[in-house]
C-alpha cells in the first residue's frame, strides 16, 4: 500500500482532519423521562377537547339564538313569487332578499304585507302566503340564483 501524502496549506503547515463529533444525548433516569412524556399529551388532549366543546357550544347557541331564513311563496291576483325572507334580529327589521319593499309579515295568518314606505300603511300591498319552506330550501334557491 502506498502512503498518502499530506497536503500543505498555503500559509503554513496543514492541520489534520478532525473527526466530527456528535453531541451525546444526556442520559436521564428512564422512569422520570417516561412520566414527563406521558403527562404532556394528556394535557394537550384535554385542552383540545375543551376547545372542541367550547366551539360546539357556541355554534349551538348561535343556531338557536339567531333567526333562520325562510323561503316564502306568495301570490296576489294570480301572480306567484318566491322570495327569501329573513325575520331579522331584535332591533333589525325583517328583509326580503330580492325586493326593495319592506315586509311586514303576519305568518300566523299566512299574510305578507309589502310596503313601499315603512311609516305610511297606505303604501302596503297584501299578499297571500301559499307555502313556507325551511333553511335547506333557502340554501338551494340561493345557490341556484
Amino acid at each position: 500500500m502506498s502512503k498518502q501524502a499530506k497536503k500543505q496549506s498555503l500559509l503554513g503547515q496543514s492541520q489534520g482532519k478532525r473527526p466530527n463529533r456528535r453531541p451525546t444525548p444526556k442520559r436521564t433516569n428512564p422512569t422520570a423521562n417516561n412520566t414527563v412524556t406521558h403527562s404532556t399529551p394528556v394535557v394537550e388532549e384535554k385542552s383540545r377537547s375543551k376547545a372542541k366543546w367550547l366551539i360546539m357550544g357556541i355554534l349551538v347557541i348561535f343556531i338557536i339564538a339567531f333567526p333562520k331564513p325562510k323561503l316564502l311563496t306568495y301570490e296576489k291576483l294570480g301572480l306567484v313569487a318566491q322570495s327569501i325572507y329573513w325575520p331579522g334580529l331584535p332591533g333589525v327589521d325583517p328583509v326580503l332578499l330580492d325586493s326593495t319593499l319592506y315586509p311586514q309579515p303576519a305568518l300566523d295568518r299566512n299574510t305578507l304585507y309589502l310596503c313601499g314606505d315603512r311609516v305610511d300603511p297606505k303604501t302596503c300591498q297584501k299578499y297571500q302566503i301559499i307555502e313556507q319552506k325551511g333553511i335547506f330550501s333557502v340554501i338551494y334557491k340561493y345557490i341556484l340564483n
